[in-house]
C-alpha cells in the first residue's frame, strides 16, 4: 500500500513542518512507498529540509483519499476522507481561552471537518490534553484516538550544546554569565503563548529583583503596545527576533517561563528541558504531561502572572532546586527526541497500512 502525508501549507520553520519531515523519513526507511504533499511552500521545504514535496489540488487529494490501496495520512484537519489524522493544534478548546474572531472561525472550520471526517478514521493527538478535549468537543471513540508526543531535534538541543552556547549569547546580549536572566521563547501567536502575562509576571518579579533580566525570542518585532514599556525603556527586557537557532537564547538562560494560554503540546518546553534550562509552565499546556515529578512544584494549574511570579522568584533564589530540575529535565527528554517520535509514528501508521 502507498501513503501520503499531507498539509496544505508546508514550512519546516513550523513544529508541524519538521514533525512530517521525521515521520516521512521513518515511513521510507522502513520500506513504505511515501509521498509528501502540499499546496504551498514545497520548494522552500525541499531547501530547508531537503524533501521534495508534490503540489496536489483539493480536488485531486479528496479523490486519491477514497483510493483502497492508498493510505492518506493528513497533518491539517483538511481532509476528511482522510484514513489517519494528527492533530497539531484543536481551536474548539483554544477558544475557550483565547476570545480573538480568528479563532473563532477556524474553530467553526475544524468542527465542520469533524462532522465530515471518516468514521474510520484513526486520530492522532499530540497530548493527552488534546486528546481529551477532542472527546469533549467531538466524541470521537476513544478505541480511534491515540496520543503521539511530538519530538524535538536532539542534535540541536542538548545540555553540551548549552554549555558551548551560553557564555557567547550572554556577552551577545550584554550580560554577565552571573545575572538571573528569565526567558520566553515561542515560534510565534505571541498572543495565544502569553506574552501579557509573561509581562506582568516579569513586572512583579522585578519589584523584588531590582537585578533580574529577561529576554523574549520569538518575533520579528514586539506588538505596539509593548514598545514603550517600563521594562524595556529601563533596559531590564531584552528582545531577540526569531531565527534559526533558537537554542542560542535558549542556553542564556536561568528559567525559561513558558506562560501560554493553551497550547497543545508546546515543543519548546521540551527543547528547554533538553538544554537543562528549568522550566516553570502551567497543565494548559500538553508538554505539562511529560515533565519529571520533581517539576510538580513548579506547575501552576491555570497561566496566572502573580502565581508565575512567585514561583519564579522561589526557584532563583533554590539554586539545588535548579541544578535538580536542569538533570532530570534533560534526562527524560531523551524520551521526546525526534527520533523517538519517528518510531511512536511509525508504530501507530504500520499496522494501518494492513
Amino acid at each position: 500500500m502507498r501513503s501520503i502525508v499531507y498539509r496544505r501549507s508546508l514550512s519546516f520553520t513550523s513544529g508541524a513542518g519538521q514533525l512530517m519531515a521525521m515521520q516521512v523519513r521513518a515511513m521510507r526507511a522502513a520500506g513504505i512507498d511515501t509521498q509528501l504533499a502540499c499546496q504551498r511552500g514545497a520548494f522552500r521545504f525541499w531547501l530547508r529540509a531537503g524533501l521534495r514535496a508534490q503540489r496536489m489540488s483539493d480536488a485531486a487529494l479528496h479523490e486519491l483519499s477514497g483510493t483502497p490501496e492508498l493510505l492518506v495520512i493528513d497533518h491539517g484537519m483538511e481532509l476528511p476522507g482522510a484514513r489517519i489524522v494528527f492533530v497539531h493544534n484543536l481551536m474548539a478548546e483554544a477558544r475557550r481561552y483565547l476570545d480573538r474572531p480568528d479563532i473563532d472561525v477556524a474553530a467553526a472550520r475544524e468542527q465542520e471537518f469533524f462532522a465530515r471526517l471518516n468514521p474510520q478514521a484513526l486520530v492522532v493527538a499530540n497530548s493527552k490534553l488534546v486528546r481529551n478535549a477532542i472527546v469533549d468537543h467531538y466524541g470521537w471513540p476513544d478505541e480511534q484516538l491515540q496520543v503521539c508526543y511530538p519530538g524535538f531535534r536532539a542534535d540541536v538541543f542538548s545540555r553540551e550544546r548549552r554549555a558551548q552556547l551560553r557564555s557567547q549569547a550572554r556577552r551577545s546580549l550584554g550580560i554577565t554569565d552571573e545575572s538571573p536572566l528569565i526567558g520566553f521563547v515561542t515560534s510565534g501567536d505571541l498572543h495565544k503563548r502569553g506574552l501579557g502575562i509573561f509581562i506582568d509576571a516579569a513586572t512583579e518579579m522585578l519589584a523584588e529583583r531590582p537585578d533580574l533580566r529577561f529576554l523574549i525570542t520569538g518575533s520579528r518585532t514586539l506588538p505596539e503596545w509593548m514598545r514603550q514599556h517600563t521594562l524595556l525603556r529601563r533596559g531590564r527586557l531584552l528582545h531577540r527576533p526569531r531565527g534559526r537557532h533558537p537554542e542560542r537564547w535558549m542556553s542564556a538562560l536561568d528559567v525559561f517561563l513558558y506562560p501560554a494560554r493553551y497550547e497543545e503540546f508546546g515543543m519548546v518546553v521540551m527543547e528547554a528541558c533538553a538544554l537543562g534550562v528549568p522550566v516553570i509552565t502551567s497543565r494548559r499546556v500538553g508538554a505539562a504531561e511529560c515533565l519529571p515529578d520533581l517539576t510538580a512544584p513548579w506547575l501552576c494549574d491555570s497561566p496566572e502572572p502573580r502565581e508565575f511570579a512567585r514561583l519564579g522568584l522561589a526557584l532563583l533564589a533554590d539554586e539545588m532546586a535548579r541544578a535538580n530540575l536542569s538533570r532530570q529535565g534533560s534526562a527524560i527528554a531523551g524520551a521526546y527526541s525526534h527520533a523517538r517520535y519517528a518510531e511512536r509514528s511509525l508504530s501507530i501508521i504500520a499496522p494501518r497500512l494492513k
